[in-house]
């Protein structure tokens, strides 16, 4: 694959261990910590786990989607059309199809690719020998608010981490969708993606975290999982939900006194 890297196309990575200490939390914990934050829209509507188990964390890589036009379209000639203009033609439309390609160019190991796919079901943004390259280079995973073919040999062969809003066995040469441009801000399942934005997901669903939340997210999820954590293990023990959820004065006592003891 002959690569089309452009420096001014790439994308800003949050510091690794931002991603690494997100990459601990589950996406309820950091949506319910961003709301309380002020920043309300972050889930990612339509695409589910397709890899069940499947959790990753990573900045994004942006691949924008538009309607597909006949006259886009490979192949397609005007009545009557000099070869000269037809040969004119076919050469930009080449360069318009390689966003496609362009945005394996830019992946890294950890990253995530975010698709704008219009919420369309039955084009497949990616396939079997794209998603091959993808994982060979060390990507996480990709959320898509459309569809995705080769969907068996994806999902239980090569094991990619999809979140997607529909199998298909529609490509995206030829259904319903052109890919026009890469990294760039996009709405993937009605939510704002910018390049660099880092994109978590798993069994719950996909999310976005602005990159400038990062650190307090960390700070305040952090103590609301091992909440979480005491919280469970009092009602599995038959505890009152009253006392616990949320905790009265006698179980905020017994969450600081577990809490010490923890160290």
């Amino acid at each position: 694959m002959t690569s089309s890297y452009d420096p001014s196309k790439d994308i800003v990575r949050p510091p690794k261990e931002i991603i690494e200490a997100l990459s601990v939390l589950g996406t309820d914990s950091v949506t319910s910590t961003m709301d309380g934050l002020g920043v309300h829209r972050t889930f990612i509507e339509g695409p589910i786990a397709r890899v069940p188990g499947s959790k990753i964390c990573g900045p994004a890589l942006t691949l924008r989607f538009v309607p597909q036009r006949e006259d886009q379209m490979a192949g397609y000639e005007i009545p009557g059309e000099s070869e000269e203009d037809r040969a004119l033609h076919m050469e930009e439309e080449s360069e318009k199809r390689s966003a496609l390609w362009q945005i394996f160019d830019y992946v890294q190991p950890g990253d995530v690719i975010a698709v704008d796919g219009r919420g369309d079901l039955a084009t497949g943004t990616f396939g079997e020998m794209l998603m091959t390259y993808f994982k060979s280079r060390g990507g996480a995973g990709v959320v898509i608010d459309t569809g995705i073919r080769d969907s068996a040999a994806i999902f239980n062969e090569i094991e990619v981490p999809v979140w997607s809003t529909a199998v298909t066995t529609g490509g995206a040469g030829h259904m319903n969708l052109f890919p026009e441009d890469i990294n760039l801000p996009i709405a993937c399942g009605k939510v704002l993606v910018r390049p660099g934005d880092i994109i978590m997901a798993d069994d719950g669903g996909a999310i976005v975290v602005p990159p400038r939340l990062a650190p307090k997210i960390i700070e305040i999820a952090g103590e609301r999982d091992e909440h979480e954590v005491f919280v469970r293990m009092r009602l599995r023990e038959g505890g009152e939900l009253n006392k616990y959820y949320p905790f009265n004065e006698e179980g905020l006592r017994e969450y600081e006194e577990w809490l010490a003891a923890q160290g």
